[in-house]
Formats: C-alpha cells, structure tokens, sequence
C-alpha cells in the first residue's frame, strides 16, 4: 500500500467535448488543483487505475451515451471509497437517483457558477483526504491489533482468529475461498486480503457473478474483440486483464455456470485467457478469490460446483461465522457504525442507550453485518437528538421489544415506571438467556458482559433466589 500523500490535490476531468474539458481545468488549475484529462470513458478508467487521484469529475453524457454512469461503476469497483462527481447540461432527476444510489458524492449543473462547481469538489477532496488517511492507518495498525482486519472488526475470539489467520494469508498467492453467510463481511474480508498483500498496487476486481446475465458474463470475464458479437463494436479488456498483477474477487461462484467454471479451472492451471472471437491467448497474473453463502461442499454434491474447480479455488479457506453466533462483536460494530454515520443525519449522534445497545444484541440479525450497518444508518439518519435511544430503533427490531414492556400503576411517575420497565427487561432478557445457554460463562459472552456484572444481576433481579428455591443449578463453565 502507498503512502497517504496529505499533499494530494489531483482531480480527473473527463469530457468528450475538447472545449468543456479545458475550460474545466483552467478553473480548476486556477484554484490550485493538479489535473489529469481523459475524453472517454475507457480512457478515464485506465488513468484512475494508473493514477488514482483524489477526486473524478465525469460528464454524464458523452458520445450520446451516459458514459459517466460507466466511469462511477467502474472507478468504484477499483476503489469502493472513490469520490466520483458527475456533471452535466440537463438535470435530470432518474439520473441524479441513479448516480446517487451507485455512489456518486456529488452532481453538478454545467449552468452553475464557478463557486457551485468548486464547493462540491472542494468537500469531495476533503472527505477523499479523510478516506484514504484512515485506510494508510488502519493498514498500519491492523498488523499489530488483533480486533481489527481492514475495514472488518471484531473482538471475539472467533473473529480474531479469523484476523489472525487472514494476515497470513494475505502474504501468499494461494486462491482462497470465503464461506459465511449473506451480510457477514465476505467482500470485505477479501479486499483485506488484497490490501495487506503484495498485489496492493494493482486492482482488486469484484465480480458479483450472480448479477450479470450468463450471455454478457463471459465477455465481462474474457474481454471480446470487435466483431465477436452482435454490438461489439470495439476491443475490449476483460475483468482477468484489468485485474492483471491485482486480485479478482468472484461473489457467489456457484452462479457460474458449468461451460465458464471449465474456462476458469483453464485460467487458474494456465494462467491465460482469451477474449471472445480471437484464438490469441494472453497472459494474465490474477489471485482469485471466491465466496459463496452456501456449504461448498454440498454445492459440489449437487453438480453446481465442479469438483476439480473446487479444490482449485479453495487452496485456503476462511469461514466467517453469523452475527448471531458471536453476539459479542455487536456492541463493537455499532460503536464502529456510529463514528463512520455519525455526521449524516439532522443532528450529530454521540451515543447510544444501554437499552438499546442491549435491545440490539438480542436480536437474530439474519442479515448479518450488513443488516446491522443500514439499521445504524437508519438510526442517526433520523434521530433528533445526540443519543439513540429504544423508540429509534428500526420496525423490524423494535416489534420484538414489546414482550419487556409491561403495564405500570398509573400513580408512578416518569422515573418509577421507567426504573419498573427496566428491572423487568433485564430480568426477561436474562432468565431467556439462562434458558437458552444454561451456563453463566455463555450468557456473559451472548450479553457482551463480564460474569460479575452477570452474577449482579441475577441477584438485584430475584433470578438466583427463585432457582435457588426451585433447587436449580446454574454451572459456570
């Protein structure tokens, strides 16, 4: 990984009109910025991948087409935190949500002025500064903290393993396949292999195989040459290419079908591709690295993973386990959620509430971290005051909160009938607890709390006097 540069003020202006795209950058240059120029798409995503600056600003048309739409995918599979600025002639609403939904950080009118030009790339080169500034430290740090494996966090001892052994990992070439469930930090996990590799200068290519139409992933694959199909009317690199001396990540491998799953296998012991309508075959040097949300092994029972494909993809494999199975990493993650959002919404978030916190670590998540990450969005983004507090936790969550409230005599004040309501919370939220593991150790790790604390509140709650009077015993380890 590169030095962060704090110095760093380069932008990339692409525009296919030669008029436009000077008169960008002479305002540009006149506010102090180093530029780069491409006249297409193509061009732009090549020298955002050789360069990397700060900050793109892409027309949204060009060559009749919304080619800028192209470049903010693309330069945002290079770089997920890319700050990418579209502008164009015609506000147009669809495409505004469109680009926003794919991760523009900005749009600009070209019948602005010059201060509404600047002011969005002046914010943009400052929350770029702040990306990349994190990420050089946290590649620095991430070597000497055990809780903590690039973008991913966790202090249980499952997921510090997993950090442990995904530094190691990194360090080789060996293809490496990631199991674990929707939501749980597959992606992630793997663009921490990449970054902590010797590969971290060149590309790490995502592929969610899944998403593309079985007649276009081919070609997205292997690249084409004009004239291979219907439409192909220019030469073409594929993902293999472009991920050449870098990494490719394939979500979801099981989607590929069995014709590509053959070229792949091809690739891996030949290390060469071929784009669609040539026999010429080219060199590439890739490390790929697969996920898949299901058991590979019973995906190789059921034909939809080759068996010879499968032992070359799964060299090394990591498992990530579901949140519900390491409930301990929670209140870590929503600290963690909380200090990326927490300027997002109408007023700063500072904190939040231990019945919440706890409200939330009771809870399944079935859609595992990413779940988790959105409902923490959620909640600062329309939180009215500094502190998260229960009634701002998601529908989907809150329902199941209603079993602790219970109805208080009307002559308690405010303070009593909510001292009331805790005191049964936490007696339920316990004695569930207690049903579920039936050993303290386990329900301290569930609660995210120390055996002590645990033991204290059994005892203010009534829980160790009532299965002491019912002889009940409750083993420790």
């Amino acid at each position: 990984m590169e030095d962060f540069k704090s110095g760093d003020n380069t932008i990339l202006v692409i525009d296919d009109e030669k008029s436009v795209l000077d008169s960008l950058v002479r305002l540009l240059k006149g506010a102090h910025y180093r530029c780069l120029t491409a006249m297409n798409a193509d061009e732009g995503v090549r020298l955002y991948n050789k360069e990397r600056p700060l900050v793109v600003l892409t027309d949204l048309l060009m060559n009749n087409q919304e080619q800028g739409i192209t470049v903010l995918e693309e330069v945002r599979r290079i770089d997920p935190d890319a700050v990418v600025i579209l502008y164009t002639a015609f506000g147009n609403v669809p495409n505004v949500v469109e680009a926003f939904k794919k991760g523009a950080f900005d749009y600009i009118q070209k019948v602005q002025t010059h201060v509404d030009v600047l002011q969005p790339i002046e914010r943009g080169m400052k929350y770029a500064r702040m990306q990349r500034e994190n990420v050089y430290l946290r590649n620095r740090l991430d070597l000497h903290d055990d809780t903590v494996f690039y973008k991913a966090v966790g202090v249980s001892k499952v997921m510090r393993d997993l950090f442990e052994r995904a530094k190691r990992v990194a360090l080789n070439n060996a293809a490496v396949m990631i199991v674990g469930e929707t939501g749980t930090g597959k992606e992630v996990i793997a663009q921490g292999l990449h970054y902590h590799s010797r590969r971290s200068q060149g590309s790490f290519v995502p592929v969610a195989v899944g998403a593309l139409p079985e007649n276009l992933l081919e070609a997205e694959l292997f690249g084409h040459v004009k004239g291979a199909f219907t439409g192909a009317n220019i030469d073409k690199e594929g993902l293999f290419e472009f991920a050449d001396k870098g990494s490719l990540f394939l979500d979801e491998i099981s989607e590929l079908n069995y014709d590509l799953q053959h070229k792949l296998l091809r690739v891996l012991q030949d290390h060469k591709i071929r784009r669609l309508g040539t026999l010429k075959e080219r060199e590439v040097d890739v490390r790929i690295i697969s996920a898949t949300n299901q058991d590979p092994e019973s995906l190789v029972e059921q034909k939809k993973l080759r068996q010879d494909l499968f032992y070359r993809l799964q060299v090394i494999r990591l498992n990530i386990p579901p949140l519900r199975e390491r409930r301990e990493d929670i209140p870590v993650l929503v600290h963690h959620f909380m200090r990326k959002y927490r300027h997002s919404g109408i007023v700063e978030v500072e904190k939040i509430s231990g019945d919440a916190l706890l409200l939330l670590q009771q809870y399944d998540w079935p859609g595992n971290v990413r779940q988790l990450q959105h409902s923490v969005e959620e909640m600062i983004a329309l939180a009215q005051k500094a502190e998260i507090g229960v009634e701002d936790l998601p529908d989907s969550i809150r329902p199941k909160t209603k079993q602790v409230f219970f109805n208080t005599p009307g002559e308690l004040d405010f303070k009593e009938s909510k001292a009331r309501i805790i005191e049964e919370f936490e007696k339920h939220y316990l004695l569930d607890l207690l049903n579920k593991y039936k050993n303290i150790t386990k329900v301290a790790e569930a609660a995210g709390l120390n055996r002590k604390t645990i033991y204290r509140l059994m005892e203010a709650r009534g829980i160790l006097r009532e299965r002491n009077h019912a002889d009940e015993d409750i083993p420790e380890e």
